[in-house]
C-alpha cells in the first residue's frame, strides 16, 4: 500500500506523482485532479508495474460511488532499478579498495564473517538441508519472520541475505552524509556510491521477487524466486531457482500436486547450465540444459549417478536427459534477460 500525490498533469493525461519522496510518471484509466491524495496498492508488476487506486476523491457536485482505477508507470521508480544480489559482495570480497571499505564503514571481524557466510559453497547445497537454510535465508522470508517476531517476541536470526544488504546499506548511507565533513578521497566516495547503488539494487531483486509471490495475478501458477550466492573455489556466480505450484492443484493432497522448479548458474568450465524439474509425489522429470555441446556430453556422462541418487531419496525418475539449447531461448522482445517462463519440453503424462 502506498500514498501518493499528484502534482501535476499533463494535457495528454499523463500525471506526476510524489511517492515516498520520489517522482514517478503514469496514466491513469480514470479522471484524476492535481493536487488529489490517492492511496494505491500494488497490483501487478508484469509486463507493466501497475497500481489499483484505492481511493479516488470526488470532484465538486460529484456523487459518491465505488470509483477504482489503476495507474500504470511509466517511469516505475518506486524501486531502485533491480540489480544481481552477487554485486555488493563482489565489491567487497573481490575487488583491491573492497578492505579498505570495510574499514571504512566500522566492519568487525563478526560483521565480516557473517557477510562472507552469505556465499555458500557448492559442495554445500547438495546437503538437502543446507539447501534449505540458504533458500530460508536468501531475504524472501524476512518480513514474515519480522512479523512473527513482532508477535512472538524474540530476535531475528542472524544470517538473512536482505537484512544483511539493509544493515549494510545504513553504513554506507551515513558514511555519505558525513563525507563532506570529512573531506572523503574521490575514489573512496566514487567507490561508495558504486556500493550504494549496487546494494540497492540486490534489495530491489529480493523485494520484487517477494512481491512476485504475493501478487501472482491472473497466473495459473504461483512463483517463489531466489538467487543464491555460491561458490566455486575460486569463483563466485548466482544460483537462480524459481519454484512454481500449480494453482489449481493447490488443494490436492501432496501426492496429487504439480510443481516445477528451474534453475540456472554459470559454472567453471561448463558455462551457464539450466534445468527444468517437474514433480507430482514421488514422480519426477528432469532435463538439463546448455549450448555448449562439451558441457552436456559431460553432463550426460553423469546422468546414471543422478538417476541413482534420486532413487536412493525415494523418487521415481520418469525422465531424465541432457538437452543442447537453452531452458528459455531469448526474443529480440525479451533481451533484457527478464525471465518470461520456462519452455515445457517433457510430457507430463509419461
Amino acid at each position: 500500500m502506498l500514498q501518493a500525490l499528484v502534482t501535476d498533469k499533463f494535457p495528454s493525461g499523463q500525471l506526476v506523482l510524489r511517492v515516498a519522496g520520489q517522482q514517478i510518471t503514469a496514466t491513469a484509466d480514470i479522471p484524476v485532479q492535481k493536487g488529489a491524495v490517492l492511496t494505491l496498492e500494488v497490483s501487478r508488476l508484469d509486463p507493466t508495474p501497475t497500481l489499483k487506486i484505492i481511493n479516488v476523491p470526488l470532484a465538486d457536485g460529484a456523487q459518491p460511488g465505488r470509483l477504482t482505477g489503476e495507474l500504470q508507470l511509466l517511469l516505475p521508480q518506486l524501486l531502485p532499478q533491480q540489480g544481481k544480489v552477487l554485486n555488493p559482495l563482489l565489491t567487497l570480497f573481490a575487488t583491491p579498495q573492497g578492505a579498505n571499505i570495510l574499514a571504512l564503514l566500522g566492519l568487525r571481524g563478526t560483521d565480516v564473517e557473517r557477510l562472507l557466510r552469505q556465499v555458500h559453497r557448492a559442495e554445500q547445497l547438495i546437503d538437502p538441508k543446507l539447501l534449505k537454510m540458504a533458500v530460508e535465508k536468501s531475504g524472501l522470508f524476512l518480513e514474515s519472520q519480522l512479523q512473527q517476531l513482532a508477535f512472538a517476541g524474540g530476535m531475528l536470526p542472524p544470517g538473512d541475505l536482505k537484512a544483511e544488504f539493509l544493515r549494510l546499506l545504513y553504513r554506507v548511507n551515513r558514511k555519505l552524509k558525513e563525507q563532506s565533513r570529512l573531506g572523503m578521497d574521490e575514489a573512496v566516495l566514487s567507490t561508495l556510491e558504486g556500493l550504494q547503488k549496487e546494494l540497492e539494487g540486490a534489495i530491489a531483486k529480493i523485494t520484487l521477487n517477494q512481491l512476485a509471490v504475493c501478487l501472482p495475478g491472473d497466473s495459473s501458477q504461483q512463483v517463489w524466486s531466489f538467487d543464491i550466492p555460491v561458490r566455486f573455489k575460486e569463483s563466485v556466480a548466482t544460483l537462480s531457482l524459481s519454484i512454481y505450484r500449480d494453482s489449481q492443484s493447490k488443494n490436492q493432497p501432496p501426492e496429487q500436486q504439480d510443481w516445477k522448479a528451474t534453475l540456472s548458474v554459470t559454472a567453471p568450465k561448463l558455462g551457464l547450465v539450466e534445468a527444468e524439474l517437474f514433480l507430482r509425489g514421488k514422480k519426477v522429470s528432469i532435463v538439463i540444459f546448455s549450448e555448449q555441446v562439451q558441457t552436456i556430453n559431460a553432463i550426460n556422462a553423469q546422468m546414471d549417478q543422478l538417476r541413482t541418487g534420486l532413487e536412493s531419496r525415494g523418487m521415481d525418475v520418469s525422465v531424465l536427459l541432457g538437452r543442447n539449447g537453452e531452458l528459455t531461448p531469448k526474443s529480440p522482445d525479451h533481451a533484457s534477460g527478464h525471465d518470461k517462463g520456462a519452455t515445457n519440453c517433457v510430457d507430463e503424462r509419461i
